[in-house]
């Protein structure tokens, strides 16, 4: 009996202890990347490596004045941006209707497990700390939501061709990329 009482105070001192400590996930060791930046730079990697040149200029438009609205977001804000965010990459992704392109498929699962990972990992990170989010974090995540919303029905529009899904990996490297900036400015 004393033994499971010992282990059942072992197991639950450190789930707490896992909780006291804050989001492991995105904590940094000295002159060590955390295992967000780890799987971050593996999604923009594959991104990168999926992609063929296109000849034509994508015509969507960039949010970049939420993402200088998210600069001054505080912390925990910016994390659930970056949640938000890589949700929206990872609905966008999953319709799996990318027979089109010329990618690998072994490519596109380990995208998309990766981008799974990342996005498993920082909504644990985001209701643990159940940040209430402002006007301002509302509103931004609000305009992101309708950026992808027009992402989703540019990909109908093309009827999901190739180079429709071009002009999408374009804009969700950049979004990758700025999401990578956003974490390495906290």
């Amino acid at each position: 009996m004393g033994s499971i009482s010992f282990w059942m105070c072992l197991v639950m001192t450190i789930c707490t202890w896992n909780k006291t400590i804050g989001c492991t996930w995105m904590k940094t060791l000295p002159r060590s990347p955390s295992m967000f930046q780890v799987f971050s730079n593996n999604t923009i990697t594959m991104l990168q490596k999926m992609g063929h040149e296109v000849s034509r200029e994508p015509q969507i438009t960039f949010p970049d004045k939420q993402y200088r609205q998210v600069n001054n977001f505080k912390a925990d804000e910016q994390m659930a941006f970056i949640s938000h965010t890589l949700n929206a990459i990872k609905k966008l992704y999953s319709s799996g209707k990318y027979e089109s392109t010329a990618w690998d498929q072994k490519g596109v699962d380990k995208f998309m497990n990766d981008l799974y990972r990342q996005t498993s990992e920082l909504d644990q990170c985001v209701k643990a700390m159940k940040t209430r989010q402002s006007k301002s974090v509302k509103r931004v995540n609000k305009k992101m939501s309708l950026h992808f919303k027009f992402l989703k029905n540019y990909l109908k529009r093309e009827d999901y061709s190739a180079s429709g899904w071009e002009d999408i990996r374009t804009v969700v490297l950049a979004h990758l990329q700025r999401l990578d900036t956003t974490l390495s400015s906290q």
